[in-house]
This record gives structure tokens, sequence and C-alpha cells, in this order.
């Protein structure tokens, strides 16, 4: 497991390395999120590259990985669009691959951001992976968040009000404020002291807002990155570049994967086959 690859147009990949012991895969999630049209996994829209993966096995039938990982958003297995993905699975079983799906929400592995995903792993050999147990984690918002950081404010005005904050089932603090933008997502602001909504790419949900000492303050490029369960050292790493602004770093999170669930899942996959 020491050889890593990633591959960066998958329309232009054709033969893998030999011995792969896991490939990890998905596809741009808005053909299937609420965000999107909701078109689906078909030829031609962008959720239609997941048939490239097809593509790639169907090259390599004598190198297959011994084990795919597949992470996107919960709506793949809504009734919307369950039969593309059961064919999905269907196309898997015919290369030889046993595949157990579950959506996870990250707050089960440890994370302080509600982030409910698919997560799908495919077995050669007809062996079936069970998930990690998952469990109740006490951290909240406030345990990454850096005080002593620079943040963006958002000003109100004296027609803005906010309102008084709610918690949800999933721990999450919320309220929101009156008058302030006719896109009713823009309005919500979240406290420290509870859990936090799923972070974005864009829109509203890439520029979440607490209330904090009685100012609003965004989440800067850092926290993002330890919101997804990245290390500072890891945001350092990308922000030493100087390749990205802020507000693409913040993409790049919004766009990538818990790390805590990420990790739960591979140390089961290594106990188990490895």
């Amino acid at each position: 497991m020491r050889e890593r690859e990633s591959g960066f147009d998958i329309r232009k990949y054709h033969k893998l390395p030999k011995n792969i012991d896991i490939l990890t895969y998905s596809f741009p999630c808005q053909d299937l999120s609420q965000q999107g049209r909701q078109k689906g996994i078909k030829s031609g829209t962008r959720s239609g590259l997941l048939f490239e993966i097809e593509r790639i096995l169907n090259e390599n039938k004598g190198n297959l990985p011994k084990i795919l990982l597949l992470e996107n958003v919960k709506a793949l297995a809504s009734k919307k669009f369950i039969l593309e993905f059961n064919s999905w699975i269907k196309k898997l079983e015919e290369f030889g691959y046993t595949s157990s799906w579950k959506i996870i929400n990250s707050t089960e592995y440890g994370s302080v951001q509600n982030r409910e995903r698919v997560f799908m792993v495919s077995v050669l050999e007809r062996k079936k992976f069970d998930f990690p147990i998952g469990s109740k984690n006490n951290k909240n918002v406030k345990d990454i968040w850096l005080k002593n950081d620079k943040h963006s404010f958002l000003k109100l005005n004296d027609n803005n009000y906010i309102n008084k904050f709610t918690i949800s089932k999933n721990n999450i603090i919320k309220s929101f404020i009156n008058n302030w933008s006719n896109f009713n997502s823009e309005n919500y602001i979240y406290s420290l002291e509870g859990k936090g909504p799923t972070l974005t790419a864009s829109g509203a949900n890439s520029r979440l807002k607490f209330l904090i000492n009685n100012e609003i303050q965004i989440m800067n490029s850092c926290e993002a990155y330890l919101y997804m369960g990245f290390s500072k050292n890891d945001f350092n790493v990308v922000k030493e570049t100087n390749l990205l602004t802020d507000s693409k770093i913040i993409f790049t999170a919004g766009n990538s994967i818990s790390i805590e669930v990420l990790e739960k899942i591979f140390e089961k996959i290594i106990k188990d086959y490895f």
C-alpha cells in the first residue's frame, strides 16, 4: 500500500498500475444535489463521469483493484436516484465486486460538522465490508475555532434582528437574521457551542456565520480545513503555495471529504483485508 497515484482527467486515464489495493472514486454531485438540476447519472452529464470508472475497469480486467471506495451526496441513495445507484452496484457485481454502502453523518466518527454522505466499499472475491461502528462525540465548533485569527464580520443595520437560537436534533444551534437577505439560506447564523452544518464549495454554506461576543464572524479558510478534519499543517501546506485565494481554499474544503470518516473506513479496510 505504499504506491499512490492520482489521475487528473479521468477521461484520459487508461492503464492502471499493477496490484492496486484501493481505488477511490467519485463524480460531480451537481446533477444529484438539491442545489443542482437533478439530471441524474446519465451520459453527457457531469455525474455521468462515473461511467469512466466502468470503462477503466473494463480496460483492466486482469488487473482490477482489490477494493473500490466511493463517496458522494446522500441524494445518490434517495428514491429519485436509487435505481441508477443500484444499476451501478450491479455493474460492479459483473466485475466480481461485492458492495456495501451506508449514509454516514461525519459527527458519528468524531467531526464537529454535520455532513451526511453516501460511502460505498466494493470488495473483490465476494467479501462483504462491515462499516465501523460510529459513536457520539462531545466536540463542538468551538473546538476548531481560531479565536485569535483574522475573520470577516457581518454588519447588521437597525432593521435586522436575530431570533432566539434553537437546537436541532443534530445538535446544531442556530438562529435567523430577519430582514437581511432575500435568500433564505443566507440568513442563518450558528453558535460555536453546538455542531455545525455542512460546509459547501459555494452558496450560503460556503460562508458559515457564527455569533461570537455579539459579533457575527464568518468561518475563515483555515477553520474550513479544520472543520473538514484536516490539520493546521495541512492548511499551511496549501496556503504557502500561494496558488489559491482564501475563498478558493474554502472552495476546496467544501468539495472535500470528511477526514475523520475516511480515516475510520481506511483503518477498518486495512484491519479486515490487509
